[in-house]
């Protein structure tokens, strides 16, 4: 009796055993990178314990996955798979083995104090990407599937678009936060050049399951270049373009240079750490007062994007508790022409996204019979700038 006990036993120990190892078979085989190429996402990397998702191969979100009952369990939701042949069926997709070998490595700045949002679903979003290309030192311009010059970006913002309603679309930024702004810089000139204004940059990008889709949110804020410019700075931008009524509207006496340089903060000649920036900003902006927001080239996209961020944040700040005063509700609640109604008192009339060796170029060569309303620049600019020229 004792002896059929213990077969009994290692019988079942072995049928356990067995049974394991069949689901570690069975697992093994989603393991790697799965490719489909038109829903979102359009890659899948799964592994023992983590699922990571991608629609271009240059941005990838991971999240922990569940690999149970032929089925993957992951941003709260249970998604049903089956294998046909070396195809994985993943919810009614396709998707097959793949090696992603991505134009550019790019990673966000990703920061987590500042408030993001989603990019105006109202506009028609153009993505352009800045970043490294792989195993290298150098950065690079995306466009689609290929690398491009700069000088290529205005054909590829107009192309397949009524040129009458081109006012409507908005680029969008995806930029590495290594890359250096002197770089940058070069996409803020071309956007003048295109009488493009208004732009987005991305900070992060996350996937929601939302009606029974898989989608990419990409969370940015909204920035503004400045539309002034100096044909001797960069020879390729239009001379037509200095607008000479937003300058007179920053002729005042209460406004205030603020710079990003080694990507440190600055207001006036005083260095500042990140929280004190942050505290000063939030007084100067409850006293409406107006912003020159100038960066040296020698700075980062992650500091650039900490740098606006404060700036747009105490403006966000404020909105809101006037919102809550007046109408007893949140800022990002109201009605679009309630919002312009408290921007009224106090707005954003702000030189931003130039460089200080750009602004500098007005004073050095202003323009022909234009009485420039900025004099004395250089007294304002703090001498650590000029220090670390060579």
């Amino acid at each position: 009796m004792e002896t059929n006990r213990i077969l009994m036993k290692k019988i079942i120990l072995s049928f356990a055993v067995v049974a394991l190892l069949f689901s570690c078979t069975k697992k093994e085989q989603y393991y790697g990178t799965w490719s489909q190429y038109f829903y979102s996402p359009a890659f899948l990397n799964i592994n023992q314990d983590s699922i990571s998702l991608s629609n271009d191969g240059n941005l990838w979100n991971t999240y922990p996955v569940t690999i149970k009952n032929n089925s993957l369990t992951f941003l709260d939701h249970t998604f049903n798979t089956s294998f046909s042949g070396d195809s994985l069926v993943f919810e009614h997709l396709t998707f097959k083995k793949d090696t992603v070998a991505p134009l550019l490595e790019i990673e966000l700045p990703k920061l987590v104090k500042y408030n993001f949002q989603e990019p105006n679903p109202k506009r028609e979003l153009i993505y352009i990407k800045y970043g490294r290309v792989p195993n290298s030192n150098e950065y690079k311009l995306q466009l689609n599937d290929k690398y491009a010059d700069i000088s290529e970006l205005i054909d590829y913002f107009y192309t397949s678009s009524d040129l009458s309603f081109h006012s409507i679309r908005k680029l969008v930024m995806i930029c590495d936060k290594k890359a250096k702004m002197k770089d940058v810089e070069s996409i803020f000139l071309e956007m003048i050049k295109m009488n493009t204004f208004a732009f987005y940059t991305v900070n992060h990008t996350e996937y929601q399951f939302v009606d029974n889709e898989i989608k990419q949110v990409y969370l940015s804020q909204k920035q503004q270049v400045f539309p002034i410019n100096n044909e001797n700075y960069k020879d390729s931008i239009s001379d037509n373009l200095l607008n000479y009524s937003i300058l007179e509207h920053l002729n005042a006496k209460n406004r205030q240079y603020i710079f990003l340089i080694n990507n440190e903060f600055y207001v006036g000649k005083e260095k500042y750490t990140t929280n004190d920036f942050s505290k000063k900003i939030d007084s100067l902006v409850s006293k409406n007062v107006q912003f020159i927001s100038l960066f040296d080239l020698n700075s980062d996209f992650e500091h650039y994007t900490i740098f606006n961020a404060i700036l747009n944040d105490s403006y966000e700040k404020l909105y809101d508790s006037i919102a809550k005063q007046k109408h007893n509700t949140a800022y990002n609640q109201l009605t679009d022409d309630k919002k312009e109604e408290i921007m009224t008192f106090f707005p954003k009339r702000n030189i931003q996204n130039i460089s200080i060796p750009h602004f500098l170029s007005f004073e050095e060569d202003p323009f022909e019979n234009i009485e420039f309303p900025f004099k004395n620049i250089k007294d304002s600019i703090p001498d650590v700038y000029f220090e670390q020229m060579p």
